[in-house]
């Protein structure tokens, strides 16, 4: 019942947004139809907003405007648009099917055309409006990485590269892409203490993990990114201060004595800040898929007695208790392997085959390299201040990896405490019209790209087909980006046209792109398909439309249901 609930609920206030998002969208694809149509003389009978009843209608001229019930498409009623009708000789000036072939194919282009051309100023707004991107501070820089070997540290914020300032994360990519194997120079302020350093790099070749390009291998600085771990945290022991404080593993710390935190690299230095202070507040968010749940207030009396008479040795993190969170289980799937062997919510993996774990890189290359002669892997746990030792026999699953195709390997069931921060985020705006011009093609261009890219790894099977999704999957986003203001909402009303534009252009028959074939294929021969050969390819491709789309239905259910 909670299920069904959730899901009228969320479908509600989804219908807002998402009938603004579609109607925006089909409105701008079928007036590209019929602009192009009326230039071309073509007589326009109906402009539908919507498939079956009429719901609201009225005619001007020689076309009924209405809105129909089923909100999900549109169409232009063009007179003569029906191979098999009769057309008087006086009214085949009117009629779409007795026009030149280059007009009937300018009017089908139409359409998916518009969708293109609406996305520029969609993103224009964006720019002008602004949004927050990515600014130029470091998220973590792993020891092992080598961006860490050439001077970088977690926190760092880069100035300038080569002499250029820098401003947005996006300028340091760019550079990055267009300097492989050779020597940038970096000026970079040390996080806190504001210091500025001089540092050098050179980008390499490595292999590329973005699947909405086709490049195998792309310039990087293994260990350069603005994202990192939250500041969830993991208390390591019921003793320690601050579980006695009342900190709870999965507690993620938002400020510290009123200086916010985003992640977790930032915790060390912000309580070395604070070392001294007589008592340390900390604002703490549980993690929680509860969207009302509340942040709480945890103190810390007498820190400074406690930080300068710890060990100098040990961190401050050390001191009071807390750990990152990336071994403990955030949640024990049912019924896996993990769950039936014993192990609960909140434990803490410390050791596999007798070896001590200390990230959880470790616990998946562990399962991931198991095989079935092995018979089971060892797991020493640490749950309330106790060690339990469970043997537990991986089962093989089909699990969808990071490059989004589905791959089967060992798997045990359990799902770590790993919270990405996106990093410090700063504003983004274009400072005159000439440049939101700019930004709206260069934005539109940059995503063609970009979804043909995906299209493209899903046909090929390089991309499982579990990420397509349907109208329920753009009535949420269309929900989540409205909630998160009108740039987001802009962006994916954008992104989401430009899937229109691509998606007519399919040489399906039914859509916008099978009909350009038949078109072309008429100016190449001279004469149209027969009627019988049209009707074929017709049928085949109602049956393709519809297979996608009780694909899509199936995935946005799927996914609705599997979502917490």
């Amino acid at each position: 019942m909670d299920l069904i609930l959730n899901w009228l609920q969320s479908g509600l206030s989804a219908i807002g947004p998402f009938l603004i998002l579609l109607g925006l969208l089909i409105f701008v694809h079928e007036l590209g139809h019929f602009l192009v149509a009326k230039w071309c003389g073509v007589r326009v009978e109906v402009f539908s907003l919507g498939f079956g009843k009429k719901i609201l209608k009225f005619s001007r001229g020689e076309t009924t405007y209405c809105i129909s019930i089923v909100p999900l498409g549109g169409y232009v009623k063009m007179y003569g648009d029906d191979p098999t009708a009769e057309i008087p000789e006086n009214e085949k000036s009117r009629a779409f099917l007795c026009k030149p072939v280059i007009q009937r194919i300018a009017i089908v282009l139409a359409g998916p055309l518009m969708n293109f051309l609406f996305a520029i100023p969609l993103f224009m707004a964006v720019g002008l409006k602004g949004e927050l991107v990515p600014g130029p501070r470091l998220g973590d820089v792993e020891r092992e990485s080598s961006a860490f070997q050439a001077g970088f540290r977690s926190g760092d914020k880069i100035l300038s590269m080569n002499e250029e300032t820098i401003s947005y994360w996006s300028q340091i990519a760019k550079k990055i892409e267009t300097s492989v194997d050779r020597e940038i120079q970096f000026k970079v302020a040390r996080f806190n203490s504001g210091e500025t350093v001089s540092l050098k790099a050179s980008p390499t070749l490595v292999p590329n993990d973005n699947i909405l390009t086709l490049d195998t291998l792309v310039p990087r600085i293994p260990g350069l990114d603005p994202s990192g771990r939250s500041s969830m945290v993991g208390v390591s022991s019921p003793q320690s201060p601050a579980a006695l404080a009342g900190l709870k593993t999965f507690d993620i710390i938002t400020s510290i004595n009123g200086v916010k935190v985003n992640a977790f690299w930032e915790l060390e230095p912000t309580l070395q800040a604070h070392k001294n202070s007589e008592k340390l507040e900390l604002v703490v968010h549980p993690y929680t898929a509860k969207a009302n749940a509340e942040s709480r207030t945890v103190v810390l009396n007498d820190f400074h007695t406690l930080s300068n008479s710890a060990d100098e040795s040990k961190s401050l993190l050390d001191v009071l208790g807390l750990e990152e969170s990336d071994l403990y289980l955030l949640q024990v799937k049912e019924n896996s392997p993990a769950a039936r062997a014993g192990l609960r919510d909140g434990d803490k993996i410390i050791g596999l085959d007798k070896s001590l774990v200390e990230k959880w890189d470790q616990v998946l290359a562990k399962v991931k390299a198991f095989k079935a002669e092995d018979k089971v892997i060892h797991f020493s746990i640490a749950r309330e201040g106790k060690t339990i030792d469970v043997d537990i026999a991986p089962e093989m699953t089909e699990v969808m990896n990071r490059h989004q195709k589905e791959e089967n390997r060992f798997t045990v069931g359990i799902i770590p405490a790993i919270l990405e921060s996106p990093g410090e985020l700063t504003l983004f705006r274009v400072s005159s019209p000439a440049e939101a011009v700019s930004y709206g093609f260069e934005k539109t261009i940059d995503w063609t790209k970009a979804i043909s890219v995906s299209f493209l790894r899903i046909l090929t099977a390089q991309v499982s087909h579990k990420n397509i999704g349907g109208v329920i999957t753009i009535g949420r986003v269309a929900s989540q980006t409205f909630e998160m203001g009108i740039s987001a909402f802009l962006r994916m009303m954008a992104i989401i046209s430009i899937n229109l534009f691509l998606i007519n252009l399919l040489p399906v028959p039914i859509l916008d792109g099978g009909h350009l074939v038949f078109f072309v294929i008429e100016a190449l021969r001279g004469a149209p398909l027969s009627m019988r050969k049209m009707e074929i390819a017709q049928q085949v491709g109602l049956i393709l439309l519809i297979s996608l789309m009780v694909l899509s239905l199936f995935n946005d259910i799927t996914s609705f249901v599997k979502s917490p």
